[in-house]
């Protein structure tokens, strides 16, 4: 980590020391189409990422609701109502010759739904007609031969402002980066070998889309439909070559089936904007999402036969209405509606040979009604003084249905102030205070299984959603291409969600489950730094870094002492160099990944897992405006990824260490071409 934080106290150095050399900042924060040329983009994913002291934030569209599911950025000033797909994606169907600026909205806005983030990127499309499409090709090829070949199409036509048609479809092939060829070693708690093995393993399938939007004027505003269809595959091969202190060999198979031996989904939604008067308007979405999904996982060792199947229906229905009130342009108000209803049925289940093993809550019907009502405002008290604050109230009803029935009510308010201060065109500052609800995942209540290390755990009926008092303080400087934003957090968190012991109604050994541990506290830090390097000799190139840190602390469950939340990333770090090289209509550049690790803490076990630092290489060569050339090689040096289990003979703290099994896997080079030909 030392080295770590001089590369970050160098880099603002430099970017002090040359700020003078740089052009000031648009007033308005907004970046035209000719500010990003010089990157190459094909699509405005590619445009949004090299917004200076921008940190993009796709969302989790797995979050059930539309607001908890945004991420940070806003086309032509809406949210999208589609979440079979994330913002990275959505944004990748926009080809760069649609986007006429990039504008930052920082502090709220009239007009705007930031949806709780305080900075938010609007990419702003051109309103001329016109049809534009493109075919994208792709393959890469690992070190150990395996080919993940890729085809996109796109098709979009204008007709005027507020008249188009949209259209893309996808079909590729992945690979699961933390599954390779390597070594396990096995030892008792005094470190003597009980048993090494050679594995190879591979992971991977074949994923798809198809999808079409439509946006056209109706009901007394403007109208846009949107259709989904997606189909993931997915198989895992591992064997474990055991050969001391006796040779065996235990394979393991997962994969998906369902429909065509994949996981489905799919998804229409539909948004209006009306503008009821010249101080209101409002816009609403509504959308429904279907899955269905089969999961089996079959462990064969020496003597023994372990099989666990899962097989799932999904569902969520969604509306969520906003009506906004501009008083002024300083003084503006808004009152938000929404209301969802989830459902998961599930039916899982476990044998050992010939034996059915009971789990759990291995057959499950959970659903939700969830509405959530809030008011907030935006008032520009000064030239240099913004205040929003609002507060929000949701009220959801949880029933799940497993081995028995369980019927809870919540109810929680959700106030929020933040003050952003302008000292001069260059500097912001922002102090938020917020209470914030986390989601339940449904996955929480059904049984789940790692066979290959050894574990099932069980779904956990009772589980309460976790909630947060936040503080947080931001600062933000930019001056033309350079940027430098830090912002530092604590929260004081209750009904943490980490995993708890489970015994099965009819008695028997306990099984682990996620479940509320109670209080704890975290502390984040965030940094991000762009820096053009032109000052420095370096023509055409800049340097993005993005840094988190996490501390928080709770207290263990199963020994009383404090550790870390499990599952969480302390530390993650990122470098992206990009030079333009204009003279070839090139460019290169290089993604440095430093990693990360985490500890999962079961009650009898405790799991660490690290990936390694990652480098990318890439070079872009773009002959013409509608053609480009992308080269990759991923992984320079590799991808090493290891896991240590620490099992015990019964409670941690309580019981002896049983064994610590240690795995070490590497995944090769990866040199991938993409060809985009634009029409």
């Amino acid at each position: 980590m030392r080295h770590k934080n001089w590369t970050g106290a160098l880099a603002l150095a430099l970017l002090v020391g040359g700020v003078r050399l740089q052009a000031a900042t648009a007033p308005d924060e907004s970046y035209p189409a000719s500010f990003f040329a010089g990157f190459h983009p094909n699509n405005a994913l590619d445009m949004v990422e090299h917004v200076p002291g921008f940190t993009f934030q796709a969302g989790d569209a797995t979050l059930r609701g539309m607001a908890e599911a945004a991420g940070n950025v806003v086309i032509d000033g809406k949210r999208i109502a589609d979440k079979n797909f994330t913002l990275d994606q959505v944004l990748g169907r926009i080809p760069a010759a649609q986007v006429d600026h990039i504008a930052l909205i920082r502090g709220g806005a009239p007009g705007i739904d930031m949806l709780g983030q305080p900075v938010v990127a609007n990419v702003v499309r051109k309103a001329a007609a016109g049809a534009t499409g493109a075919v994208t090709v792709s393959n890469g090829i690992y070190a150990d031969g395996r080919m993940i070949p890729g085809l996109t199409v796109e098709h979009s036509r204008s007709f005027g402002p507020g008249r188009s048609l949209s259209f893309s479809a996808s079909l590729s092939r992945y690979v699961e980066a933390k599954f390779g060829d390597g070594s396990r070693r096995r030892t008792d708690d005094a470190g003597r070998p009980i048993e090494q093995a050679w594995i190879d393993a591979t992971a991977g399938g074949v994923t798809g889309f198809a999808q079409g939007t439509a946006e056209l004027p109706g009901l007394g505003g403007q109208l846009r439909f949107n259709g989904t269809l997606t189909w993931t595959n997915y198989q895992k091969h591992l064997t474990d070559h055991v050969f001391a202190p006796a040779p065996s060999v235990s394979t393991l198979h997962e994969k998906l089936g369902g429909l065509a031996n994949g996981q489905a989904g799919g998804e229409i939604g539909v948004h209006l904007d009306r503008k009821l008067s010249d101080a209101v308007d409002s816009e609403t979405s509504a959308l429904l999402r279907l899955g269905r999904k089969s999961y089996r996982s079959q462990l064969d060792a020496p003597g023994a036969i372990t099989l666990f199947t899962e097989h799932e229906r999904s569902g969520e229905a969604v509306v969520r209405s906003r009506i906004r009130y501009v008083a002024s342009p300083k003084l503006s108000a808004a009152l938000t509606l929404e209301g969802a209803y989830n459902w998961l049925n599930t039916r899982s289940g476990v044998r050992f040979n010939e034996y059915v093993i009971p789990l759990p809550n291995g057959t499950a019907r959970v659903t939700e009604a969830r509405g959530d009502i809030g008011v907030e405002g935006v008032w520009q008290a000064a030239n240099a003084l913004t205040v929003e604050g609002g507060a929000y109230i949701e009220l959801s009803r949880i029933r799940a249905v497993a081995e028995t029935r369980q019927e809870r009510q919540y109810t929680y308010p959700k106030p929020y102030l933040r003050l952003t201060l302008a000292p001069s065109g260059r500097q912001q500052v922002r102090l938020r205070v917020a209470r914030e609800v986390g989601q339940l995942d449904f996955t929480n209540f059904v049984a789940a299984a790692s066979l290959d290390k050894g574990s099932v755990s069980s779904g956990n009926a009772a589980i309460r959603p976790n909630s947060a008092w936040i503080a947080e303080a931001s600062y933000e400087w930019r001056a033309g291409g350079a940027a430098v934003a830090l912002t530092a957090r604590h929260s004081w968190l209750k009904d943490v969600i980490d995993r708890v012991p489970v015994t099965p109604a009819g008695g028997g050994a306990p099984f682990d489950a996620p479940g509320n541990i109670g209080s704890g506290r975290e502390n984040d830090l965030i940094g991000d730094l762009t820096l053009p390097l032109g000052w420095l000799g370096a023509p055409h190139a800049e340097l993005k870094l993005d840094a988190t840190w996490r501390h928080a602390r709770v207290t263990d469950p199963t020994t009383g002492n404090m550790r870390r939340i499990s599952n969480q990333k302390p530390v993650e770090f990122t470098a992206n160099f990009h030079q333009d090289l204009p003279r070839w209509n090139a460019a290169w550049g290089f993604k440095l990944d430093t990693g990360w690790k985490t500890w999962t803490y079961l009650f009898n076990e405790v799991d660490w897992n690290r990936t390694s630092a990652s480098l990318t290489l890439f070079a872009d060569y773009v002959p013409r405006p509608n053609l480009s050339f992308h080269l990759e090689m991923g992984q320079v040096f590799g991808q090493r990824y290891r896991r240590v289990i620490a099992s015990y003979d019964g409670l941690r703290g309580a019981d002896p260490l049983g064994y610590r099994d240690d795995r070490r896997l590497r995944l090769g080079q990866v040199l991938s071409l993409r060809v985009r030909r634009a029409f």
